[in-house]
């Protein structure tokens, strides 16, 4: 049995950390999640049937139960408080259990029983053995990861770069494979300072550089301070409990710390396309902040903002255990108004800082629990490193520094609470408990209710199997829907998309899109359902509430539409589609909805001031309650940001007539450009020009009036100037046929062929069937190809 255990053991260490689907599922580590998942619990269903066929077990003791035990408890209790809070809300209750299951699931295999792993299935004499292959797993995935950041790959059709030059590795994100290389520095230095043999070094110091190239081509700073703290930690406990060794390593460590920098400095920048900038450029991109806003510190302050009011409000027991990616939405809202936060991804899978991750989630009580456990590891693991010689005090310092970078690293990352670098963390923590004199106390499993116990534990984890297994069959049948509905075809996705759904009920991205391919194949009944089920999923998406809102317009169901926008509007309040769609329903109904209309297009200008829909919308409302002066102040504002606004104009006229009054400002772009068409026609060129001036001074924002300022230079052989006008009116009306035409005949004119050429090889392609770059084209190609001294 032992045989089976060490298989087990070696497989769960060294597979999932290398493979991978570019093209199964939509993350390509989920099967890692799964395989690591379903290999853990069966190592402890084997154990247990060993158990059950010798009638007994021995159950090991180690410093950490009690305190693992206790976070364990806190963070059920938090989630089913959270869970009895919202068991009458519609969608929350079921969102609370399926986000809360996930991560509760997590926890209990991905950390509880990834701990007791090495304390049950290692000793001294088989430790090094599969420390070994977890460090040869590193190795391999750095190598992979080196040559993928220089765009060489050899196992997929393309390079994989979602994150553009920043490598994955067989990861699936940066981020996860530079933590799991920060868990092994220290181990694997250790391991190269006591090797007895040149060979052993050799192979040892190759890993480490291969795995700090990798660490380097990954661009994640956190890890970088991460492995920065755990090498530090290492050298310094070295230092002062082990100073004959230090003495021997000083030269080399100083040489080592030399190339390490020269490396750091002059790292190449990687040759995918796509994000990719050097290591000194990657660390001093954050001065950004200081003078612009930088989105990865501005998502992260978002963020912990979000944590911090959730931890004020429920500052006991949080907000439940695997309920931050759920609730965040809702606390997001009052913090989109800020011009910073404008542009930012508007949800978080994650804290990105372990403190807040831990107290929003449990509260006060299940963080000072916390507290207590990472006081134990660093107690403990302080204790070993006095208390033991040799071999084993090297081991501790090493296993304590990894712990101590990953937790540095995890103030900003969110790498552990992931399967695979979460797995390494847990097992460390697992393997330094095990350096102490296991305290084994042997069970007697005679009696048939110990027997019927264990027999209930063993199918409380086949379960657990069998659900990840249809969780990732769920995902496998989601991701071929998705790229089906992508390809628009919508008929061929519903069955997969139903399958994923069969497999997974509570999965929102399931669920999600095959209530869009629903509504996009006019079955708006089984649409709504799904999108409820999507919120059963998880009701934190403002995305899903506009979209169900959207098709029960189409149902003719507007009353029921109208709190789905609101909703939708709530969670995301910088949601220009949202405000389109219920100001148009307000729009309809002026009578009955004037207020929340006035109220709605407020709120939208204040985060788009510049749109000028918005202004001539809230206009319009105003005029309808006779409130004519507010009225005309929100015409005026859309007028000035496009002067050729003619609605807006034509409104603004209304309520001037209605009111018997004047507006200067109105009546002077008006009075303006009917004198320049009045010059123009009677070939008055200077009179139009100084017309035309004043108008472009008065309407900066003009197309019109920069377009006719532009002909008029154009006219009276001003070039410079006209190309100059030319250029800012297609600023304001990008591609314009008529802007560009002119533009194009003016190159021509001043000899500027290529500019000419390129002019209208470009309108050709917005406007094939443009006359005037098509005769003009020729003649251009025929200058630009005739000997120069044969141009006329």
């Amino acid at each position: 049995m032992k045989r089976i255990f060490s298989y087990i053991l070696y497989l769960t260490l060294f597979i999932p950390p290398l493979i991978f689907f570019t093209d199964l599922t939509r993350n390509p580590y989920y099967f890692q999640i799964v395989l690591v998942n379903s290999l853990t619990l069966l190592l402890w269903i084997t154990w247990l049937v060993k158990g059950i066929k010798d009638r007994e077990v021995t159950l090991y003791r180690t410093p950490l139960d009690l305190q693992l035990g206790a976070f364990l408890l806190i963070a059920t209790v938090s989630w089913l408080v959270i869970l009895l809070e919202n068991f009458n809300t519609p969608y929350l209750k079921y969102s609370v259990y399926s986000e809360g299951s996930k991560r509760w699931f997590y926890l209990l295999v991905n950390s509880v029983l990834v701990y007791y792993i090495p304390v049950y299935f290692l000793n001294k004499e088989t430790r090094n053995k599969f420390v070994n292959i977890i460090i040869l797993a590193s190795f391999i995935a750095s190598v992979y990861g080196v040559l993928q950041y220089f765009g060489i790959e050899f196992i997929w059709s393309k390079v994989l770069n979602p994150f553009g030059g920043r490598s994955v590795s067989t990861f699936g994100n940066p981020n996860f494979l530079s933590s799991y290389l920060v868990l092994l520095f220290p181990v694997i230095f250790v391991f190269y300072i006591q090797s007895k043999s040149s060979l052993a070094r050799l192979y040892y110091f190759i890993v480490f550089s291969s795995n700090f190239a990798a660490l380097l081509c990954t661009m994640t700073r956190s890890s970088w301070l991460g492995a920065f703290i755990a090498m530090i930690m290492t050298l310094f406990f070295i230092w002062v409990y082990e100073k004959e060794l230090f003495k021997k390593i000083q030269s080399m460590v100083t040489v080592m710390s030399f190339i390490l920098l020269f490396a750091i400095i002059f790292w190449p920048k990687s040759t995918v396309s796509g994000y990719k900038p050097s290591v000194i450029e990657r660390l001093t991109e954050a001065k950004q902040m200081k003078t612009n806003y930088y989105g990865p510190f501005h998502q992260r302050r978002l963020i912990w903002s979000c944590a911090w009011i959730m931890i004020v409000e429920k500052p006991v027991i949080g907000k439940g255990w695997g309920c931050f990616e759920l609730f965040y939405p809702f606390y997001q809202g009052r913090h989109l108004f800020l011009r910073a936060y404008h542009g930012l991804r508007t949800h978080a899978n994650n804290c990105h800082n372990e403190i807040l991750e831990i107290w929003s989630q449990t509260g006060t009580l299940g963080f000072g629990i916390y507290l207590w456990l990472i006081f134990s590891v660093f107690s403990f693991g302080y204790f070993m490193i006095k208390n033991t010689q040799k071999e084993e005090r090297l081991l501790s310092i090493a296993l304590l520094s990894s712990l101590a970078g990953m937790l540095f690293d995890n103030l900003l990352n969110v790498s552990l609470h992931f399967a695979i670098p979460g797995f390494l963390y847990w097992w460390n923590v697992g393997l330094l408990a095990s350096l102490e004199q296991n305290r084994g106390r042997e069970v007697d499993l005679k009696p048939l209710f110990k027997q019927i116990m264990l027999y209930f534990i063993i199918i409380f984890f086949v379960f657990f199997i069998l659900r990840y297994v249809g969780n990732f069959l769920g995902e496998v049948h989601y991701f071929a829907g998705f790229k089906l509905s992508k390809q628009n075809e919508i008929m061929a996705s519903i069955p997969e998309l139903e399958k994923a759904h069969n497999y997974q009920r509570f999965e929102v991205n399931n669920n999600y899109e095959l209530a869009n391919s629903y509504a996009r194949s006019n079955q708006r009944d089984k649409a709504i359902y799904m999108y409820k089920e999507s919120l059963r999923a998880n009701a934190g998406y403002d995305e899903i509430y506009f979209n169900m809102a959207t098709v029960l317009v189409q149902m003719g169901k507007v009353n029921e539409a109208l709190p789905e926008y609101t909703r939708a509007l709530y969670i995301n309040p910088v949601s220009m589609e949202a405000y389109s769609a219920l100001g148009s329903i307000f729009l309809q109904d002026p009578d009955r909805y004037n207020a929340s209309g006035i109220a709605l297009f407020k709120q939208c200008s204040t985060l788009f001031p510049d749109n000028k829909d918005v202004w001539n919308n809230m206009g319009y409302l105003y005029t309808k309650t006779n409130k004519f002066d507010e009225a005309l102040e929100a015409y005026k504002k859309a007028i000035a940001l496009d002067p050729d606004f003619d609605l807006a104009k034509r409104n603004a006229r209304i309520v001037l007539l209605r009111t018997n009054k004047k507006d200067p400002f109105i009546d002077d772009i008006e009075n303006s450009f009917n004198n320049i068409e009045i010059n123009v026609k009677s070939n008055n060129w200077g009179k139009a020009l100084k017309i035309c001036q004043h108008l472009v001074e008065i309407a900066p924002n003009s197309f019109k009036a920069r377009l006719y300022l532009a002909n008029i230079y154009f006219t009276l052989k001003d070039f410079d100037k006209a190309a100059k006008e030319y250029n800012e009116s297609l600023r304001l009306r990008p591609s314009n046929p008529l802007a560009m035409t002119n533009l194009g005949l003016l190159y021509f004119e001043t000899k500027k062929y290529d500019l000419a050429k390129r002019t209208f090889e470009d309108i050709l392609r917005i406007d094939p069937k443009n006359d005037t770059a098509k005769q003009i084209l020729p003649r251009i190609n025929s200058i630009l190809y005739t000997p120069v001294q044969n141009r006329q």
